[in-house]
């Protein structure tokens, strides 16, 4: 009786939870890799209702019995106060505060990867003991616990950067573990002699564009590059010659920059282990705990950074001999801005050189296709290289020993503004 009384409960949570969510992404998205979107991001609390679904009904949900990191097991909490320091955007509030609550949230992945291996039968729990399985769990715990350090010190040097105060941030969001992550597997790309493969299939490009164009004149002119991320990009172009400005909006590339411009004095300064919460599509397990090291080059103190919205944060005209744009132009409301932005900057016979996948999110006003694209630069005011036309594959976010490769075909042309 109890069973039957409990399992619509159950199947409703499961519904409103789940099932009409997907509905409503896939009713709304114009393709089925914005719904991969949408189940990514929900990815955390998909496994947390797996795991509650499963549970005895009359016991709490498993849990390790020795906390992997620190002694707490509650889950991160927001407070809203700002005591003694400047009012954050709320962005800036929930980045920080993500990078302080790192710990608690990888714990809380670890321990759901606990529950799933604890919820065995005792044979099967055997077995996966003579498989060496719990020996996971304790290594997990050492790499976590080294991204828990570094995610503590990008909090605090933010803190006194943005002058905070010790209070607790004001966020309406809770911390997301997702955002440090994320970050994590971004300085990999960037800053680590293994993302030195994917970097190596893009950079070289936007740079032969650049010296294309300017030739042997290149040192000094000015180059924009907007959306830079953890800034790598603009680094090497600086180191060129160039007069580079580095602009961006996600806090937690900017302070993750922060950290490595204003904060590292050598070579391999900083420990990660970016893979060690991802278990799957492995040949060999051990991947899971490669330890990297950044920066494998010391970032380009030159390089000028802009917080803030490209579309906002730079209203002289035709400042720029150049802009570059790398996985760029695609992630904004409306990529007519965005390009008009771009002409309106460059200087009259600056060049634009673009590398990206047209990947767009679910709620951009135009998803336009590589020519549709050509099409609208022309419109406003380029003339394309035509000839400089090319995919190029990239891979994206890969991790060692993976068997998911995965691949964008990016776009690559050069323009000019006409004069």
């Amino acid at each position: 009786m109890m069973y039957s009384s409990i399992f619509p409960s159950r199947s409703l949570a499961l519904f409103l939870c789940i099932i009409f969510p997907f509905y409503l992404a896939l009713r709304g998205s114009g393709s089925l890799s914005d719904v991969a979107i949408f189940f990514s991001k929900l990815s955390l609390r998909a496994e947390a209702l797996h795991v509650a679904l499963n549970a005895p009904l009359d016991t709490p949900p498993p849990s390790i019995s020795k906390a992997p990191v620190g002694t707490s097991t509650r889950p991160a909490k927001v407070v809203r106060a700002t005591e003694g320091g400047k009012k954050l955007p709320e962005d800036l509030a929930h980045a920080i505060n993500s990078f302080e609550q790192y710990a608690s949230l990888a714990q809380g992945v670890l321990q759901r990867k606990y529950a799933r291996y604890d919820r065995q039968t005792p044979a099967q729990k055997l077995m996966s003991d003579k498989l060496g399985y719990p020996e996971h769990f304790e290594r997990a715990t050492e790499g976590i616990n080294v991204n828990a350090r570094l995610s503590k010190q990008i909090a605090q040097i933010s803190r006194k950067h943005y002058q905070t105060g010790p209070g607790a941030l004001t966020d309406e969001d809770d911390a997301e573990f997702g955002l440090v992550d994320l970050t994590f597997g971004h300085l990999s790309r960037d800053w680590s002699t293994f993302g030195a493969k994917e970097r190596e299939a893009t950079f070289p490009p936007v740079i032969a564009g650049l010296e294309k164009h300017f030739g042997e004149n290149g040192k000094g002119k000015k180059v924009l590059v907007p959306g830079c991320g953890m800034g790598r990009l603009a680094s090497d172009i600086a180191d060129l010659g160039y007069d580079v400005t580095a602009n961006d909006l996600d806090f937690s590339s900017i302070l993750a920059h922060h950290l490595l411009t204003n904060h590292t004095t050598s070579l391999h300064q900083h420990t990660i282990h970016p893979f060690v919460t991802k278990w799957t599509h492995q040949s060999n397990p051990s991947s899971r705990y490669t330890a990297l090291t950044v920066p494998d080059h010391m970032p380009n103190k030159a390089v000028k950074f802009v917080e803030g919205d490209f579309l906002e944060m730079f209203p002289e005209d035709g400042q720029f001999d150049a802009v570059v744009s790398l996985f760029f132009i695609d992630i904004g409301s409306n990529i007519i801005d965005f390009l008009s932005n771009i002409h309106r900057l460059l200087k009259p016979g600056g060049t634009w050189v673009n590398l990206g996948p047209l990947k767009y999110g679910i709620h951009t006003a135009l998803q336009l296709s590589a020519e549709e694209v050509l099409h609208l630069a022309d419109l406003i005011g380029f003339d394309v290289d035509l000839s400089s036309r090319k995919n190029i594959d990239s891979l994206y976010a890969q991790q060692p020993e993976s068997l998911l490769k995965f691949t964008y075909v990016t776009q690559y042309w050069t323009a000019t503004k006409r004069v």
